[in-house]
């Protein structure tokens, strides 16, 4: 396979290299190639729950920031409503 770098990412690869952190170009694609698999597979396996989590946190600072009071309602259900606009 031949795939063709744009001048920046020839830099970067050509700066790894020149720094001593890979042997070849092969190397840093490789090393970039599993870098990527895992940030996937951590995504996947997070992402619903990381968007929540920083969905609550938002909403939370957002309430202390505008010292809002919620009048009874959860952060859980302004978010759901939010999501639904």
């Amino acid at each position: 396979m031949n795939i063709n770098l744009t001048p920046e990412q020839e830099r970067i690869v050509n700066d790894e290299l020149r720094l001593g952190h890979f042997r070849s170009a092969e190397e840093v694609i490789a090393k970039a190639l599993v870098v990527l698999r895992e940030s996937e597979r951590s995504s996947v396996a997070g992402d619903s729950n990381g968007r929540y989590q920083a969905a609550v946190r938002d909403m939370l600072d957002f309430v202390e920031e505008n010292r809002t009071p919620l009048q009874g309602a959860s952060v859980k259900q302004l978010i759901r409503e939010g999501h639904r606009l």
